[in-house]
């Protein structure tokens, strides 16, 4: 007669823990990496002024949201943090939600150019990034620093 169906969300909610688990121990990994590059002469990233950027990043890898930060593109948005440090200071921007506006901005690009959603980023994506962010801190310090 009616047999009971065996339902799949115990797998789905099983593929997501195990998908979960293994972000985090990527995340894991790379900081382990990235400490040993930091011992071998780049010592800004373990702490001192620049540290905070490289400590957001870290934690926003997990995020799926922020793949974009992997590769050459992290260290040049970490560049274009720190050379704004001061000022994010003084407006309270702190570098989470720096990270999430350049997220926005890229965001932006890909649905200007029409890529697709994870579609990696490019020089002429950096470029619209860089240019996004620095008009924005323009207006920012423009608006508030009257």
């Amino acid at each position: 007669m009616a047999d009971k169906k065996k339902t799949v969300l115990p797998d789905v909610l099983m593929r997501e823990k195990l998908q979960k688990i293994a972000l985090n121990e990527k995340a894991k990994a790379s900081r382990v990496v990235g400490s040993d590059k930091g011992n071998s002469g780049d010592s800004k990233r373990d702490d001192g002024p620049g540290s905070k950027i490289y400590n957001a990043i870290d934690d926003s890898l997990a995020d799926l949201r922020y793949y974009f930060l992997e590769g050459e593109y992290r260290d040049k948005v970490a560049d274009l943090f720190n050379r704004n440090e001061s000022q994010f200071d003084r407006l309270g921007i702190t570098p989470r939600r720096f990270l999430d506006f350049a997220r926005e901005s890229f965001d932006r690009f890909k649905q200007l150019q029409k890529k697709m959603p994870l579609e990696p980023m490019s020089k002429k994506g950096w470029d619209y990034l860089e240019r996004s962010l620095l008009e924005l801190i323009g207006k920012l310090n423009e608006k508030f620093n009257k």
